[in-house]
C-alpha cells in the first residue's frame, strides 16, 4: 500500500496505508501485552513488560535517524526544486517502507516455526481452576483500580505522543538561530534514545523496587520537565523537554501490568483489549493539545500536558490500589 501511495503521490492511500498498519499494532498489542504480563510470577509482570517493550525504543531512534536522512530543507510549493525534492522524498519513502515489507516477512517466518509457552493463568482457566467471574469489560469496570489503569493509560499514551508530535516545532521556534526541520528531526532522535536508555535503565530497578512507586516518582519529575519546558527558557528548555523522556519511557508499560494487576486467564484479555483501546487517547489528546496549541500558543499547550502527569502519578502512588485487595 505504501508503496503505491508513494508512486501515486496519494494522501489519502498513505493514510489508509497507515490505518492497515494501525490494525496490526493493535492486535499485536492486545495479544502480546497480557502474554508477556502473565508468562510468571505476578511480581515480575512489570519488569517483564517493561523489558519487552524497551526494545520498541529500537524503532524510536532508528525511525527519526531515517527521517532525518530522508527530510531535507523545507521547499513550498511552485518554488524552484520543488518538484525536484518532492519525487526525491517519494522515492527514498517507498524504498524503506519495502524494506520494512521484507523484514516484517523474516519476522512473521520466525514465529510461525516457534510453539511458544502458555501463560499459567490460561492452563489454570482451561483446567477449570480460575473463575470467570466478573470477567467482562463491565465486570472489570468494578475494580476501581482497574476503570482508573484505562483512563491513566488513556491520558498518559496520549500526552507522550502528543509530546514527540510538537517537539520538532517547539525546538525550532526556541532552539535558536541555525536550526532545520532535519536537524529538529534528529533532535527528536535523541529524544528517543533519552526514552529507551530510560526503559533499559529502569527495567533492572523493578526486580528491587516497587514499580508503582518508579512510576509515581518518573511521572512527577516528567510534569515538573514540562513545566520547565512551558517557560519557554530557549536551550534549556528544548533539553528539558528531551530529559523529560527519560522519565517518560516506562508509563505504557507500567501502568497496563499495575492496570492489569490481580486479573488472570480470558479477564486479562479483556482488560488487555480495554487497554489497547484507550490508546485512542494518542488520537483525541493531540488533537485537543493542537487546539490550545493553535488558541494560545505551543507553551500553554505544553502547560495543559502537566495535570495529565501528575495524574498518571496519583494513579501510581494511590490508585492503582483502590480496591486491589478485593480484586
Amino acid at each position: 500500500l505504501f508503496r503505491s501511495a508513494t508512486s501515486m503521490a496519494s494522501y489519502g492511500l498513505f493514510l489508509f496505508a497507515m490505518f492497515v498498519i494501525a490494525l496490526g499494532a493493535a492486535s499485536l498489542e492486545t495479544n502480546c501485552n497480557p502474554y508477556i504480563t502473565k508468562l510468571g510470577d505476578e511480581k515480575g509482570e512489570s519488569f517483564r513488560l517493561n523489558m519487552a517493550q524497551s526494545f520498541n525504543g529500537v524503532g524510536n531512534i532508528v525511525g527519526p535517524l531515517i527521517l532525518g536522512q530522508i527530510l531535507g530543507a523545507t521547499i513550498a510549493p511552485g518554488k524552484s526544486g520543488f518538484e525536484t525534492a518532492k519525487t526525491q522524498f517519494l522515492s527514498d519513502t517507498r524504498m524503506m517502507y519495502i524494506v520494512i515489507g521484507i523484514v516484517l516477512v523474516v519476522v512473521l517466518a520466525v514465529f510461525a516455526l516457534f510453539k511458544l509457552p502458555t501463560p499459567p493463568g490460561d492452563e489454570e482457566e482451561a483446567a477449570g481452576g480460575a473463575s470467570t467471574e466478573n470477567g467482562s469489560f463491565f465486570g472489570l469496570l468494578k475494580r476501581p483500580y482497574f476503570a482508573l489503569g484505562v483512563l491513566a493509560e488513556f491520558i498518559f499514551i496520549g500526552l507522550q505522543v502528543a509530546g514527540m508530535a510538537v517537539f520538532s516545532a517547539y525546538a525550532l521556534k526556541h532552539w535558536g538561530a541555525g536550526i532545520t526541520a532535519g536537524t529538529a528531526a534528529m533532535m527528536l532522535s535523541g529524544l528517543s534514545l533519552l526514552f529507551t536508555i530510560g526503559r533499559f535503565s529502569t527495567t533492572p530497578l523493578m526486580t528491587k523496587f516497587d514499580p508503582a512507586k518508579i512510576l509515581g516518582v518518573y511521572m512527577t519529575v516528567s510534569a515538573v520537565l514540562m513545566f520547565v519546558v512551558f517557560l519557554g527558557l530557549g536551550k534549556v528548555s528544548v533539553i528539558a523537554f528531551m530529559v523529560a523522556y527519560l522519565f517518560i519511557s516506562i508509563g505504557y508499560p507500567t501502568i497496563f501490568s499495575l492496570t492489569l494487576k490481580g486479573i488472570k486467564g480470558s479477564a486479562a484479555k479483556t482488560g488487555s483489549s480495554a487497554l489497547v483501546m484507550s490508546i485512542v487517547g494518542a488520537a483525541l489528546i493531540p488533537l485537543l493539545l493542537g487546539v490550545v496549541q493553535d488558541a494560545a500558543g505551543i507553551e500553554i499547550a505544553v502547560l495543559v500536558m502537566v495535570p495529565g502527569f501528575l495524574y498518571v502519578a496519583w494513579y501510581a502512588f494511590w490508585g492503582s490500589k483502590i480496591g486491589l485487595k478485593e480484586a
